[in-house]
């Protein structure tokens, strides 16, 4: 698993899943003795965003966990809009990916953030750098999403349309190009994005946000008509969505208080996309995963999955 990357595409419509048990925060929380040494952590991760291009709202965070606002269930179908007075009811409390393996030793790795606090964290924003660490600028750069719309790209198709038909001009002018497209965080955008965020992409074999590359060559080239595309295996390379929100985040950027584990050293990096329509896709969203073993070994017995905790009225009846 040390080259390979693991690809989930998730469709939420109906969860089968058995009742998780949901502390009660108010409580203190116990005191845990960790496993690992004590080293310099991150700083946990605080950004939230609503995706909410269709009929679903759905609250995404960027700390390893999904669909909750850490004090309640954010995944409305059918979203209510503002200033109806009508209650929003939830379906999920919360989710995440959970990972787990063996290093050659048989140590036992697994990340599994549950209901993020202080006291129970496993992830962090951003990537991992080449020694496997999360550094706190990093982790402090990385807090935060990256969005494009649909309605840009078709933007962008059709101003290279016009550039052509025109004046025979194959390269667009940078007042041309949406600001979600040019500053995407996709290999060799470095400039655009830098210029944008005030620091630099990595630069990894693993690679960035999915595009569609018209020269392939490996570099985001917006100006020449390229764009983010679903990163999905099977699917077409030109294949976008409604709304696109792409995020990072690692399983090493401090202790794990939440399980005790052993940090995989894993770096996740996430699409979440929706699609505008007049079917059931209108109701529906989609997640992919992709998870990046970056320690030096290989993990071996490995299992992933995804962890839900459905919200079916009282959280203490939660059973399907």
């Amino acid at each position: 698993m040390s080259t390979r990357f693991l690809f989930i595409g998730l469709l939420l419509v109906v969860y089968s899943s058995a009742w998780a048990y949901r502390p009660k925060f108010n409580q203190p929380a116990k005191e845990q003795k960790s496993i690992l040494k004590p080293r310099e952590n991150c700083s946990q991760a605080t950004k939230q965003i609503d995706q909410e291009i269709n009929n679903v709202r759905a609250r995404l965070t960027n700390g390893g966990d999904v669909w909750t606002d850490g004090n309640k269930g954010r995944y409305i179908v059918p979203k209510i809009e503002a200033g109806s007075g009508k209650p929003e009811v939830s379906s999920i409390y919360a989710g995440g990916v959970w990972v787990g393996g063996y290093d050659p030793a048989n140590s036992l790795k697994f990340m599994g953030q549950t209901y993020r606090r202080s006291t129970t964290n496993e992830c962090w924003p951003g990537p991992l750098n080449s020694a496997s660490e999360a550094t706190v600028e990093s982790c402090l750069n990385w807090d935060q999403f990256f969005t494009v719309s649909g309605d840009n790209i078709r933007l962008l198709k059709r101003n290279l349309a016009a550039a052509i038909a025109t004046e025979n001009r194959y390269e667009l002018r940078a007042d041309e190009i949406p600001e979600d497209i040019k500053n995407y965080p996709c290999r060799g955008n470095n400039d655009n994005f830098e210029n944008k965020y005030g620091f630099s992409l990595p630069n990894t074999v693993a690679g960035l946000a999915l595009f569609n590359d018209i020269h392939q060559n490996g570099i985001y080239e917006p100006q020449f008509g390229e764009y983010p595309v679903i990163d999905i295996q099977g699917c077409e390379t030109t294949i976008f969505a409604d709304e696109m929100i792409y995020w990072i985040y690692n399983d090493n950027g401090g202790i794990h208080t939440g399980t005790n584990g052993q940090a995989i050293k894993m770096e996740i990096q996430v699409q979440a996309f929706a699609f505008r329509t007049a079917d059931e896709l209108n109701d529906m969203t989609f997640q992919r995963y992709k998870l990046v073993n970056r320690a030096p070994q290989a993990i071996h017995g490995c299992y992933f999955a995804m962890w839900i905790d459905p919200d079916l009225g009282c959280y203490t009846d939660d059973y399907i």
